[in-house]
C-alpha cells in the first residue's frame, strides 16, 4: 500500500525520486537456516520527498510486518572505536545538562547498552523500552530496568528528567504520532530530549545506497528533524553531526508556546530537494562503477569479503549478490556470526575465519572502522587491499 501523506506534516505534496526494487524486508533479523533466510519477502523501497517539510520516507513501507520481535540484532558495542565515540558524546551531553542522579527513559533501547552507559556515567536511574531487548545481554546495572514493549502512551506516566532515543526514529513510520506521544508524556515537566538518527544529507551527498534498506522507513536531514520537533511542541536546543557526519544528534525541551528558533545546521526544503535530484542522477553512475569494480575482482580471481554485517551489508549486497563475487561477510558481533543474511543466504563469519580464507580484498561497510579493522587483519597476518564505504 502506497502512503499518500507525509508522516511528519501530514501534507500531500509528495514526489518519488528513487526506487530500490525487490529489497529484503528484513536485514537485521537473526536466522540460523539458509532456506528460511532466502525465503524472507522482498518489496520495493520508494524514497519520497515531502515538499511541505523536507522529510524523506519510503512511501511503500509495509507497517504490518513484525520487524523487531523475531531476533532483531543491532548491537554496536563490540567495537572499541564505537565505544570510544559514544562514551565521549554521552559524557559531553551529561555535562551540558547536568544529567546526574536523574531519571532517564530510553525509547528503543535495543539491548540496553546506552541506557546502562547513561546510568553509569551520571549515576542515573534508567528505564529502557524496546520489544527487541534481550535479558542477560550486557553487564548488570542495578539502577536500570527494562520494559520489553513498543513505546506508547501507556508509558507516559514514567517520570523522566531526560528522554533519549537513538537510532529508533528512522524505524518509525508515524513520526509525528510518536513525537506527540512523547510530548504528552512530558505534561508539566521539562525533560531534556537527546535524539539521534542517521543523516540523509550524507547519504544523498555521497550516494550511500548501502545505507538505504527496508527497516529504515524514515530519513531525516537537520531541517526536517527540527521541524518535526517544533511541530510536536518542542524547542530545539542544539543539533550537530558526528561520526564522519553519519549521525545527526538533536537536543530539545518541551515548550508551552510554538518555537520559531531555527538552528544554523538546518538546510532549507529547496536545498534538500536539489540534493535528491542530484542523488537520483548520480546513482546510476555509482552503481555502475561498483559493478565494474566487482566484475574486475572476479575476472582477476580475487577473493573478496565484506566486513560489517547487518543493514549496510544487506543494502550493499542487494545490488550485487547476483554477480557471485562476494561469498563471505565478516562481523565482530558474536550474536551475528553463524546467522544467514536475509534474501542473500551468505552466512556471517567471525574475523578468525579470514586467517584460513586469506582474502585479497576487504570491503569495509563503514570507513570509520578502517584502522580498527586494518589492525585486526594485521594481527592475523593479513594485509589485503581495503576499500572503505
Amino acid at each position: 500500500m502506497k502512503h499518500s501523506t507525509c508522516p511528519c506534516c501530514r501534507g500531500s505534496d509528495l514526489e518519488d525520486f528513487f526506487t530500490i526494487r525487490n529489497a529484503p524486508t528484513q536485514s537485521l533479523v537473526t536466522i540460523k537456516d539458509r532456506d528460511v533466510a532466502l525465503a524472507i519477502p522482498r518489496q520495493d523501497i520508494v524514497l519520497t520527498f515531502c515538499n511541505g517539510c523536507g522529510f524523506i520516507f519510503n512511501s511503500e513501507f509495509d507497517t504490518s510486518i513484525d520487524y523487531y520481535t523475531q531476533g532483531y540484532e543491532d548491537q554496536q558495542g563490540f567495537s572499541p572505536t564505537f565505544v570510544k565515540f559514544i562514551t565521549g558524546v554521552t559524557e559531553r551531553f551529561i555535562d551540558r545538562y547536568d544529567i546526574r542522579q536523574k531519571q532517564v527513559v530510553e525509547i528503543g533501547c535495543g539491548k540496553g547498552d546506552f541506557i546502562r552507559l547513561m546510568s553509569k556515567l551520571g549515576d542515573n536511574k534508567g528505564v529502557g523500552i524496546d520489544p527487541a531487548w534481550v535479558p542477560g545481554r550486557g553487564e548488570d546495572a542495578p539502577n536500570v530496568r527494562f520494559i520489553k514493549e513498543f513505546y506508547s502512551s501507556a508509558h507516559g506516566d514514567i517520570e523522566a528528567d531526560c528522554i533519549t532515543c537513538r537510532h529508533t526514529m528512522e524505524h518509525i513510520h508515524d513520526t509525528i504520532g510518536i513525537m506527540k506521544t512523547v510530548r504528552a508524556s512530558c505534561r508539566d515537566a521539562r525533560p531534556v530530549l537527546f535524539f539521534e538518527v542517521p543523516s540523509i544529507v550524507r547519504i544523498l551527498d555521497i550516494q550511500a545506497f548501502w545505507d538505504i534498506f527496508y527497516e529504515h522507513c524514515s530519513y531525516f536531514g537537520p531541517g526536517a528533524f527540527a521541524r518535526l520537533f517544533r511541530k510536536a511542541g518542542f524547542e530545539v536546543l542544539d543539533m550537530y553531526l558526528e561520526y564522519d557526519k553519519q549521525y545527526l544528534f538533536l537536543e530539545a525541551r518541551p515548550v508551552s508556546e510554538p518555537s520559531d528558533i531555527i538552528h544554523p545546521l538546518e538546510e532549507s526544503i529547496d536545498e534538500l530537494r536539489e540534493k535528491t535530484r542530484v542523488f537520483a542522477e548520480k546513482m546510476a553512475v555509482q552503481l555502475g562503477e561498483w559493478t565494474e569494480r566487482l566484475k574486475g575482482y572476479k575476472a582477476a580471481g580475487k577473493k573478496v569479503v565484506v566486513w560489517g554485517g547487518g543493514s549496510k551489508s544487506v543494502g550493499f549486497l542487494t545490488q550485487f549478490a547476483d554477480l557471485g563475487v562476494i561469498e563471505h561477510v565478516v562481523d565482530i558481533n558474536p550474536h551475528m556470526q553463524g546467522n544467514f543474511i536475509p534474501c542473500i543466504g551468505i552466512q556471517y563469519s567471525g574475523p578468525d575465519f579470514l586467517k584460513e580464507y586469506n582474502p585479497d580484498v576487504v570491503i569495509v561497510m563503514n570507513s570509520v572502522y578502517m584502522e580498527e579493522i586494518r589492525h585486526s587483519l594485521a594481527e592475523r597476518g593479513l594485509h589485503p587491499e581495503m576499500v572503505g564505504l
